[in-house]
């Protein structure tokens, strides 16, 4: 098989294990292949503060994709593409969120600012642990300049409370991209974002085709970017939806799945 020209790669259930983190010897493999000219590039739901340290971490300077596709930002950490809702959508959406509950909230992202209406909130709380970045107390009408794009909605609740909201914003907003990216998290995004979007783009950017890639991901939110590359990877943790979406299926974030790959499409250092 012949090499791949770039590593697109999903982060939480992919890239890092249950324990939120890489392995020393996954950060190795991917050094090395960033050292022989193989960008490593993160793909993400989150926002740029929650992968910049786990890039820092793996030490590569590569673009970065972020929340799911909205935003790229090139290894200096400039703006190269942006998709985003207007703060006028975004209120029109907030009216229509189920009401904030002990087990229920909705948290809106622009650029690098995370804007929670209570941050001391339990689950904002839990996602701050995961991602080591500190939410802003407030509401985008105080926060937000109104011609500040809004990358991405994020709610935390039980799965059949979210199921509910999705199918009701989608009939809401069909401008919109609504999607569960775990069981408990539901994104909202302009319509035209999606990690094969952003993917598309940033092999426009660096000069390649997607057939000279390889994605990896492990959840429902990844089946587009694993179609979009030359090949797709499913983690051995991904459901069977995502799985028969890949091409190949490796083994489980926390097997070392991304470097057992690696190793099999790249050869052993």
């Amino acid at each position: 098989m012949k090499p791949f020209k770039a590593v697109f790669s999903d982060i939480d259930g992919t890239l890092l294990n249950d324990g939120h983190r890489v392995t020393p010897a996954t950060a190795r493999r991917i050094r090395s292949l960033a050292r022989g000219g193989v960008p490593f590039i993160l793909v993400s739901a989150r926002m740029p503060s929650g992968i910049f340290p786990i890039q820092e971490e793996l030490g590569v300077l590569s673009p970065v994709i972020c929340y799911g596709g909205a935003l790229i930002l090139d290894a200096e950490r400039r703006p190269l593409y942006s998709r985003g809702l207007s703060r006028s959508l975004a209120l029109k959406i907030k009216e229509k969120l189920p009401p904030e509950t002990p087990e229920c909230c909705f948290c809106f992202y622009s650029n690098d600012l995370w804007m929670a209406s209570d941050r001391l909130h339990p689950l904002v709380r839990r996602e701050e642990e995961i991602t080591k970045v500190r939410a802003v107390s407030g509401s985008i009408e105080e926060l937000l300049p109104p011609k500040a794009p809004v990358h991405k909605l994020l709610g935390f609740g039980p799965p059949e409370l979210l199921d509910e909201t999705a199918a009701m914003l989608r009939a809401a907003f069909p401008q919109c991209a609504v999607l569960k990216s775990a069981p408990g998290l539901l994104e909202i995004m302009d319509g035209s974002v999606s990690k094969s979007a952003a993917l598309l783009a940033l092999c426009r950017i660096l000069g390649i085709s997607a057939g000279e890639t390889v994605a990896f991901g492990d959840n429902y939110n990844d089946i587009d970017m694993l179609k979009a590359a030359g090949l797709g990877v499913a983690m051995g943790n991904a459901p069977g939806e995502v799985k028969r979406a890949a091409g190949f299926v490796t083994r489980s974030n926390n097997e070392e799945g991304l470097l057992y790959a690696l190793n099999h499409f790249y050869g052993k250092e």
